[in-house]
């Protein structure tokens, strides 16, 4: 169950439609989009907290872009350092829908840390009723969170891409400078003897 902790289960799931999916539309970018959001949602998008847990504890928790905390989905979501201007780029939009269409003083009473924010975030049916949301401010505030995570998804892969493809240049240049190296050691001692 705890996979499902952001899921808003009081949402009668039963009876109709999830905005993440209610307010898709048909492209394929859209569906893939809300793909991304369903998984973080459920807790089946993959983070290193993750891959923690299912190896045994063999892996590492620690992001692998910051090197600084554990990477959950609130990590990702909201403090990670490497993703902070996207984070900040995508975020901006949501919190501006959302004070301009909630009674004054709302954001700063409901969404205080990054737990409400993460909840916000991947599940704004939560907070519709305290929001005064009805159907299509909920569905246009689901649009801008399904494209926050999604932008945040693909820039965390492409970093991660890039940090993978130097690793294994670095990797290979060791190796060559081991080989090199060896080679040295091998002739001086041939010298030597």
């Amino acid at each position: 169950m705890s996979s499902l902790k952001f899921l808003n289960l009081n949402f009668g799931i039963a009876e109709t439609t999830h905005p993440v999916w209610y307010s898709v539309g048909q492209t394929l970018i859209e569906i893939r989009k809300s793909t991304t959001k369903v998984r973080m949602l459920t807790g089946t998008y993959m983070v290193q907290a993750d891959k923690h847990k299912f190896s045994k504890y063999t892996i590492d928790p620690i992001c692998l872009l910051c090197h600084r905390e554990i990477e959950d989905i609130l990590h990702v979501l909201t403090t990670c350092p490497v993703l902070s201007n996207e984070i900040k780029e995508y975020f901006t939009p949501i919190k501006q829908f959302v004070t301009e269409n909630s009674p004054p003083g709302t954001w700063k009473l409901l969404f205080n840390n990054k737990l409400t924010v993460t909840q916000l975030i991947l599940d704004c049916t939560t907070y519709t009723e305290q929001l005064g949301f009805k159907e299509e401010s909920t569905l246009q505030l689901e649009t801008l969170t399904r494209h926050f995570c999604f932008k945040l998804h693909f820039h965390k892969l492409s970093l991660l891409k890039k940090l993978d493809v130097l690793t294994s240049v670095t990797k290979n240049l060791m190796v060559k400078q081991y080989r090199h190296w060896k080679s040295e050691i091998s002739d001086n001692f041939a010298t030597v003897l």
